[in-house]
């Protein structure tokens, strides 16, 4: 690639600066890597680290979606529309770069392919008994909510079950099992899928063998057969970063890997990034080959096939003992949607992908912009750090004392008096909890506070790791639920606390929690238990002045008004303090109001500018 010739000066530069810094022995010091980057809301990423030959070494951090949710790897089709929390279609486009890079790296192994149990790859609809209760997909099933455009306006209120899917079997692979493919100019044909996917299946279930639960035997070896292929995969797993939120992850650089040059690269991608070379025209949704889609697939959800995914790379180097950095702001390349091309994985020009001019806030978030600059420029960097190295705690989860490396630093100690206790909020405490805990000792400066959730009992390190899921934070934000980031400035012994989300009714929880210091040591981890309660059910909460304003409680203000209130008031303190007032005060209001009506027309016309200024926003 012409970029990694354009780096022999960066290196020259570099290699001065390793060479005038004073070394350490090599049994003391060890390098970690601090990548940063400012993601676009909705964002999926990859990061992974090559060798100055092009090799693939390790992956960094892999999106929730792809790693455990099974985004690339599902039953349907993978023309087949999306939406909200959407079951079905293999997203071979996800992150095909990072995917076919660690694919073709020596020894790596490909996981099996997941089809349907028994309907064609085109039907979204069910036409045999295969499914079972779904905790995190769904199906919206009002046409108007499934397009694009409604997205931050649905939700899973209903129970949903989806079809798990199964391996594709050796048989069906020689008979050439395949899925439908619209080309988009009038023809179509079926297209034969290889046994075995550079993507994982989903980890986020089990089987079900209950009554009424069809789940295909498969299902129940899905995580254990995509940790044989990747063992990395929970370490490396990330939740999905909230948008506009500065991100720095760290990496330990293996003692194997030689001083010299290495390249960083992250891949980017957001469904349904539309512009003018890459949208719902150019890509439609499949209508052929005819009686291959059912109705489901054609009329509901929206054709996610926007823009590709964009790739930036940041070469650097190893030294023995150095603090360097580097950084680019320029993508390196995109994928293509061209899935059955032989070079399909492969890296394409930049073209016809987004990007504001320089100097210009990245307030789109599209194509290029899908990650943002910082206060400098850049949107991508690696900083490489030398690190005096000190032991990882082992086998205990309670909290315990530091114990320092012999002449080395000491490992930030415990969070104490973790706790976990029933969100306030009512109609959502079913999924959120309150976690709170005392922030922890650390010589250095803490990196992050790691909280991993599980529903298995976590006791040591690798069940911290191996079944605890990266918390998410508790939000009715159109992004959805988004990694938990708790602030890292708290004093030792003060208090932090947070909501977590994306939990489960009625389940019993374990949430662990340590602390990470900036050269990627981390302490003992504290463990804390919570049981959440069954879903409350409530007829909607009322607008008092509004409803007798408008004359009734169903008037389209009245719902642009609770959309206010839900979205931009109740998430916060001061917006809270608000409407307890509002409904301390608003039903004797309301009284008075109901009755005059020349009163009514008065209040009406002093909330037009809200009700105006709430479509703004909701616009």
């Amino acid at each position: 690639m012409q970029y990694r010739g354009s780096r022999l000066a960066g290196f020259t530069l570099a290699c001065l600066v390793l060479a005038a810094v004073p070394q350490a022995s090599a049994q003391s010091i060890g390098h970690v890597l601090e990548l940063g980057y400012t993601p676009a809301p909705r964002a999926q990423v990859a990061i992974w680290i090559e060798d100055a030959s092009g090799a693939y070494l390790a992956t960094v951090a892999l999106t929730e979606a792809v790693a455990y949710r099974g985004l690339g790897n599902r039953p349907g089709a993978s023309q087949m529309n999306s939406g909200y929390r959407w079951p079905y279609g293999r997203r071979e486009g996800a992150l095909p770069i990072w995917a076919h890079r660690r694919a073709a790296a020596p020894g790596a192994k490909l996981f099996p392919r997941i089809v349907f149990q028994d309907r064609p790859e085109g039907y979204a609809s069910r036409v045999a008994s295969d499914q079972s209760p779904d905790e995190y997909n769904c199906l919206q099933f009002d046409m108007r909510r499934s397009t694009r455009d409604q997205l931050d306006a649905v939700s899973c209120a209903t129970k949903f079950s989806s079809d798990k899917g199964r391996y594709m079997t050796a048989m069906e692979a020689q008979v050439g099992y395949s899925e439908p493919w619209d080309d988009g100019t009038g023809t179509a044909s079926f297209r034969t899928l290889p046994s075995t996917s550079v993507y994982p299946p989903r980890m986020d279930v089990t089987r079900c063998v209950d009554t009424g639960c069809f789940d295909s035997a498969d299902v129940g070896n899905f995580a254990r057969d995509a940790r044989a292929v990747m063992p990395e995969i929970d370490a490396v797993t990330r939740a999905t970063a909230p948008g506009g939120l500065p991100q720095r992850l760290l990496f330990d650089v293996p003692a194997t890997w030689a001083p010299g040059e290495y390249v960083a690269y992250i891949e980017v991608n957001v469904e349904g990034d539309y512009n003018e070379h890459w949208n719902d025209a150019v890509y439609p949704t499949p209508q052929l080959p005819e009686e291959s889609w059912d109705s489901y697939a054609m009329l509901y959800g929206y054709p996610y096939r926007g823009q590709p995914s964009v790739i930036y790379a940041a070469p650097f180097m190893l030294g023995e003992s150095a603090q360097v950095s580097f950084s680019t702001a320029t993508p390196a390349g995109r994928s293509s949607w061209a899935h059955w091309s032989v070079t399909y994985g492969g890296v394409e020009p930049v073209s016809m992908a987004a990007d504001d001019p320089v100097g210009m806030a990245d307030i789109n978030g599209s194509g290029a912009d899908r990650l943002q600059r910082d206060a400098s420029g850049q949107r991508f960097t690696v900083q490489v750090k030398a690190v005096e190295q000190a032991p990882t705690p082992t086998g205990v989860v309670v909290p315990g004392s530091e114990t320092p490396a012999a002449g080395g630093p000491a490992l930030p100690g415990p969070v104490s008096a973790l706790s976990l206790r029933a969100h306030p909020n009512k109609l959502r405490a079913h999924t959120w909890t309150v976690l709170r805990f005392q922030a922890a000792r650390s010589q250095q400066p803490i990196h992050a506070y790691e909280v991993r959730v599980s529903t298995e009992p976590i006791t040591d390190e690798a069940s911290f790791i191996r079944d605890g899921r990266p918390a998410k934070n508790a939000t009715d934000d159109v992004e959805g639920a988004t990694a938990l980031m708790l602030p890292v400035t708290v004093p030792e012994g003060g208090v932090v606390e947070s909501a977590i989300g994306d939990l489960v009714a009625e389940t019993h929880y374990y949430v662990g929690v340590r602390a990470t210091d900036d050269s990627n040591r981390s302490g003992p981890i504290s463990v804390a238990e919570i049981d959440t309660p069954a879903r409350t059910f409530a007829t909607v909460t009322p607008c008092f002045v509004a409803t007798a304003a408008y004359g009734t409680p169903l008037a389209s203000e009245i719902s642009t008004l609770r959309r206010l209130r839900d979205r931009y008031l109740l998430p916060h303190a001061p917006g809270q303090a608000f409407v307890r007032a509002y409904y301390e005060i608003g039903p004797r209001a309301a009284a008075v109001i109901a009755r005059r009506p020349q009163l009514r027309a008065i209040v009406r016309a002093l909330l037009s500018p809200l009700v105006a200024a709430s479509k703004l926003l909701r616009d």
